[in-house]
């Protein structure tokens, strides 16, 4: 076999997530993405339908799909809205969290910092490991408690400040009026979501720290996802394998929401094409530095 002649690209990629959590299999393959192979018949460049510049698939600055993949791109609907706060010096070619943008435009804006909105009055989450940082399902069941808490007591004072003359059937009756009110809020998504946006910092680990200091995103209730491991093929240094790129990111993050808005409903893919452009470009990679290759190589197991 040739050797290969990008022997720095060769290292970068075998430093990366990609190489170190590589599968011989497809690590797709029990999501339902649709088939994105279609990209690969696209010869040329389209031009961005809003800036005019060429652009190959879609627009990574104005975060839209060229005309000749529009109609053929999956739209995900999102259960909730989500801002993206990008590094400045995040190079927007190379950054995954305009898939993001471009799969579920109407639930996902990007800013680019410093230039985004302040929260003070929105009921938002980060999605960070900060030092005050919780894991996901343990912010979330300690909303639930409050919020059941906050629905009894105010299904109590209702009832106190009833008429008299119905005093005593009220308090018959007012501990399963409460359950029931609490369970009825349930069903309803306004109140089965504590939280009516989620932001996520897109940036090199160094770079997120800068960000994470400002007093906007500072003050806000910050969670961690559960441990996954990336496949994603761009390195950074002290960065560990479960440190995920922007857009398995988000991804990670709506599954576990659905597994705690639903947990009697088994997850079945509903947001499984948020990773559409990040599984065609991993393939694309994989073709050219396939890391079983790569690994057989170094060891000295392919033919020369």
């Amino acid at each position: 076999m040739q050797e290969i002649s990008t022997e720095p690209k060769k290292r970068f990629i075998e430093s990366s997530s990609f190489y170190k959590n590589c599968k011989s299999g497809d690590p797709f393959i029990s999501m339902k993405i649709n088939d994105p192979s279609f990209l690969d018949d696209i010869p040329n460049r389209g031009t961005c339908t809003v800036c005019n510049r060429s652009r190959k698939y879609y627009c990574y600055t104005c975060y839209v799909p060229v005309k000749e993949v529009s109609e053929r791109l999956p739209k995900v609907n999102l259960p909730i809205k989500i801002d993206i706060v990008k590094h400045p010096k995040e190079v927007d070619g190379k950054s995954t969290s305009a898939h993001a943008a471009v799969l579920a435009p109407d639930d996902v804006k990007i800013y680019n910092y410093p230039d985004f909105p302040s929260y003070e009055n929105e009921k938002v989450l980060l999605i960070f490991p900060g030092k005050s940082a919780v894991p996901f399902k343990d912010w979330w069941n300690s909303q639930f408690h409050l919020q059941k808490i906050s629905s009894k007591t105010q299904c109590n004072e209702s009832a106190l400040n009833s008429s008299e003359s119905h005093k005593d059937d009220l308090f018959s009756s007012s501990s399963n009026s409460c359950d029931n009110m609490y369970q009825d809020k349930q069903q309803d998504e306004s109140f089965s979501i504590p939280f009516s946006k989620v932001i996520f910092i897109d940036s090199t680990w160094r770079q997120s720290k800068a960000l994470y200091s400002d007093p906007r995103l500072q003050n806000l209730p910050c969670i961690v996802l559960s441990s996954h491991k990336s496949q994603f093929w761009r390195y950074y240094r002290e960065k560990l394998d479960t440190h995920l790129s922007t857009i398995e990111a988000v991804y990670y993050f709506l599954v576990e929401l659905h597994g705690l808005m639903h947990p009697e409903v088994p997850y079945d893919g509903e947001c499984d094409n948020m990773l559409f452009f990040f599984k065609f470009m991993y393939f694309k990679i994989r073709t050219l530095y396939d890391p079983l290759k790569l690994k057989a190589y170094r060891n000295g197991d392919l033919e020369s």
